[in-house]
């Protein structure tokens, strides 16, 4: 902006408080150069919990001082730029005002701003040639200033007075203490308050100031355009998120059809062979008949009892040929039944998953143009503000506004090169073939394989805490309470590890699940929940007393964990209220669990339901309602005749179930592996494994799917291959 720009060529929203959308009243001002009434400030600041002021128009959170709005700075150039306007809409409704002279209500023809107060016509003229008033003369304002439009900021700069110290109102300004944030004083305060700070002239310190800001306010525009061509492209991106959306749908539905039709087919192959066999069957047994009852005519006297015996056996012999070729049939036609209805689930269940990556690549997406709106609108406000002030030209206006506006520079520059390499994956989203998740069974391997072979993972003095896995992702939380620290170890499927975390916890950790593929969950048993980032090794966490409004003071959280397919942190605890967080630990609502189970051990998502491990047995509830209902009791195992009792559950990506179930002994703890069915009815089959085991979870190596077993104190861990028939 040209320092001959006249005010009125400002926006109006320039002037206004965005929270009572009126001109500013006593105008302080954020580090983050947004401005608000004092009033609308302090009422923010009192609705404040946490000790944090966010900015309502960049959202920005500031620690909030001491002394409250006392200590955010006033904006003195805008408080000048105010008084003026208001001053101009008095000259412009012709209203009658007092004379600071004669005391007079007569229409305003100047205004003085040493006196601060108006002047009429005669007093003006008084008020210009008064030996009196030599020292005036410069601050008074015409009215055919205002009515001819052309004040400028400079203009209205060089009517103003210099400022007063900010201690000694009544004596001017000579310095500008930079030790202080560039307050003015005065001679005497450079012998007082001010004796050995920072001292220099305002015209030296306002130069400085305005060719950093010019040379800032450069880099800043180098990005300009990047910045406003931001919302085009992620406009772009999401009418391809549509288009690839809507061309994966149609291929879903196509694959579903042919498939049908393929198992249809197979079924009336199988309805005519059946037809045939017997058919033939009987037609064998008619002849055979046939040729017995002609011998037996032959030698009726003589063999009537043998061939009678003879005729029952054959009989007997056909019809369980007949009842074995039946339950072949039947055994034929249940698996190609049940290949279609696991195809017609797996059709739903990827049509859901399908619906559920579009979403959450358009929240994605959403966040990120929210994102992009406020640093516009951020970067506008930096452009606007620093124009006006080095429109105006005036060096203490310089030295006080400038160094704010500098402040704010470093965090927004930073903001305009970031790059958002989302917008190049969040158009597109890979989903599974619906041919390939048809499977008919899968059977835990005999024998566990070698142990796996971590490097640089060793537990001395310590023990495991937790185990995690999602793709090539694998976890180990190994917790040393001798020396008070948790270290979280990530490693891939070949064990090279990929990044090491030490943390100084005192509580042991452990890890539940992952959201978004690359965040692990973890929490203990003070009520905590952390999020661990894989990429970078961040770490940052929550109590869950601060987030539950609700929670009663006596709950304790007793297990947790994730729902992969809506990203949701659920919370078990010591009673039959369970608690559903959001990725980002917030609180989402509360699921009350049917008065049959006690407070849960453990806790998995299922298919949409919960499985959950309680003091004597396992459970399938439902997770939709606030009020959950019972869907299953799982089958106890029973071997050796003990007490069986759940401590941990998981299952693989085609939906079987494993738990490990221990039982106590007179002289130690046994502990079993049992594998349940997709829908958890049957009891399919049970692994004696070492009695030091605690945890399981599954691991992905060479595209395959394994159980990882993983013991306590002893740090050990090994896998069994899960066969796919």
């Amino acid at each position: 902006m040209a320092s001959s720009t006249p005010l009125t060529d400002l926006a109006e929203n320039f002037f206004m408080c965005s929270v009572c959308l009126d001109q500013f009243k006593e105008p302080k001002q954020l580090p983050c150069l947004h401005r608000y009434c004092r009033n609308c400030l302090k009422t923010l600041i009192q609705a404040s919990n946490d000790g944090m002021l966010k900015c309502p128009l960049c959202e920005q959170e500031y620690v909030i001082p001491e002394k409250g709005v006392d200590d955010f700075k006033t904006n003195f150039h805008m408080k000048s730029v105010l008084e003026f306007i208001q001053l101009q809409k008095s000259f412009e409704d012709k209203e009658l005002k007092k004379c600071v002279s004669c005391l007079k209500n007569n229409r305003v023809s100047a205004y003085c701003f040493k006196c601060r107060d108006n002047l009429c016509e005669q007093c003006y003229k008084v008020h210009a040639i008064s030996k009196m008033f030599t020292d005036h003369k410069t601050h008074i304002l015409r009215l055919d200033n205002i009515e001819a439009k052309n004040m400028t900021l400079d203009k209205l700069t060089s009517l103003t007075e210099d400022p007063r110290c900010h201690i000694h109102d009544k004596k001017e300004a000579q310095l500008c203490c930079s030790s202080c944030g560039n307050v003015p004083v005065c001679i005497t305060c450079t012998y007082n308050k001010h004796k050995g700070h920072d001292l220099h002239d305002v015209t030296a310190i306002a130069k400085r100031e305005r060719k950093l800001l010019k040379q800032e306010l450069a880099e800043l525009n180098k990005y300009k355009s990047k910045l406003y061509g931001l919302p085009t492209k992620l406009q772009t991106t999401t009418q391809n998120l549509h288009e690839n959306a809507v061309k994966k749908t149609v291929r879903l539905i196509y694959q579903h059809q042919q498939q049908t039709h393929k198992i249809n087919d197979q079924l009336a192959e199988c309805t005519k062979k059946r037809k045939r066999g017997l058919e033939d069957i009987e037609s064998r047994k008619k002849d055979n008949d046939h040729l017995i009852t002609l011998d037996f005519e032959e030698e009726l006297s003589k063999v009537r009892e043998k061939y009678d015996k003879l005729r029952k056996t054959t009989n007997q012999k056909y019809d369980k040929e007949s009842e074995e070729f039946i339950n072949k049939c039947d055994k034929t036609e249940g698996e190609l039944f049940r290949k279609l209805e696991s195809l017609d689930a797996n059709f739903k269940n990827l049509t859901t998953a399908k619906n559920l990556l579009v979403e959450q690549n358009e929240d994605e997406l959403k966040q990120i143009r929210e994102f992009c709106e406020q640093i516009i609108k951020r970067y506008e406000n930096f452009t606007a503000t620093s124009s006006s002030i080095l429109a105006s030209k005036d060096d203490w206006t310089d030295a006080q506004c400038i160094p704010d506006i500098r402040a704010a520079f470093e965090p927004l520059i930073q903001e305009m090169k970031k790059e958002y390499p989302e917008l190049n994956s969040s158009s597109d989203f890979d989903i599974s073939d619906i041919t390939k998740v048809v499977i008919d069974n899968v059977t835990i391997a005999q024998h566990k394989q070698s142990v796996v072979e971590v490097a640089g993972i060793k537990v001395n003095n310590g023990y495991f805490s937790g185990i995690g896995s999602r793709g090539d992702v694998n976890i180990v939380i190994i917790h040393k309470p001798s020396k008070g620290y948790l270290y979280i170890n990530v490693f891939n499927r070949k064990g090279e590890v990929q990044r090491k975390g030490r943390f100084k916890i005192d509580e042991c950790l452990a890890i539940c699940g992952f959201v978004f593929g690359i965040k692990a969950v973890t929490w203990n048993l003070r009520s905590e929940i952390g999020i661990y980032d894989v990429r970078d090794g961040s770490y940052r966490k929550k109590n869950v007393r601060n987030v539950i409004n609700s929670r009663s003071s006596d709950q304790y959280m007793s297990c947790v964990t994730t729902d992969p397919v809506k990203n949701h942190i659920i919370v078990g605890t010591c009673s039959r209220n369970v608690y559903v967080l959001t990725a980002q630990m917030n609180f989402s609502h509360m699921i009350t669990l049917p008065d049959v189970i006690d407070a849960p051990c453990d806790i998995a998502v299922h298919r949409g339901s919960f499985l959950l491990c309680s003091c004597c047995t396992a459970y399938a509830v439902t997770m939709k309602e606030s009020q959950s209902k019972l869907i299953l009791k799982f089958t106890k195992p029973d071997l050796n005749g003990l007490d069986w009792r759940p401590t941990c559950v998981c299952t693989d990506k085609t939906e079987f179930i494993y738990m490990i179930w221990r039982a106590a002994t007179l002289c130690k703890q046994k502990c079993i592996l049992v594998q349940y069915s997709q829908d958890g009815r049957k009891l399919l089959t049970t692994r004696l494994l070492y009695d030091s085991v605690r945890y399981v979870s599954t691991l992905e190596e060479n595209g395959m799917e394994k159980l990882l077993i993983a013991t306590w104190k002893e740090g050990e861990f090994y896998t069994y291959d899960l066969v796919v028939t």
